[in-house]
């Protein structure tokens, strides 16, 4: 699958996202009929576990404070709170996902933002790359291992012997 978050393309992606030691996003196309899945821990500025998704349904939801609305190929995830965007997916063709906007916090509190011309978290932001990986995950900030790529204080790796062309 091809994934592109911002304006980063993953080509060969399983189309997990783990983030500092925590999949936390999983995006998926239906087999049966092409709906946009998306599975999804959130988490607030503390980084307490606040709400899961599991292939656009519910396994819990703090207080309802989450909203997710399908059609076939997009997804809006929206914090009824505040309002505010929490992520928005589309399948843009065949074994093809795009996250062009999001606004997140992960397992530890750090906040993603994913916008059409880059994403970041922490002091590091990404933007512009081609990436090929090897059907596995996207991880981010975890642990350094043998086959990642560091970026200020954030690892990067796409899963063995990726190959990762562009850094911005």
């Amino acid at each position: 699958m091809e994934l592109n978050i911002g304006s980063d393309i993953i080509r060969n992606s399983s189309g997990i996202l783990s983030v500092e030691g925590q999949d936390q996003i999983y995006l998926e196309i239906g087999e049966r009929d092409d709906q946009l899945l998306l599975t999804m821990d959130v988490y607030d500025a503390e980084g307490n576990h606040i709400a899961k998704l599991r292939r656009n349904a519910w396994a819990f939801n703090n207080r309802d404070r989450f909203d997710i609305t399908t059609i076939p190929s997009s997804l809006r995830l929206t914090d009824t709170d505040s309002g505010d965007l929490v992520v928005e997916a589309n399948v843009t063709g065949p074994s093809r996902i795009e996250v062009l906007n999001g606004r997140f916090y992960t397992n530890r509190g750090h906040l993603l933002e994913i916008t059409p011309d880059y994403w970041r978290i922490g002091g590091v932001q990404m933007s512009g790359t081609i990436s090929e990986g090897t059907d596995q995950m996207v991880v981010i900030g975890q642990d350094v291992q043998p086959s990642t790529t560091t970026y200020s204080d954030v690892p990067i790796r796409l899963g063995r012997n990726s190959r990762l062309r562009g850094w911005l």
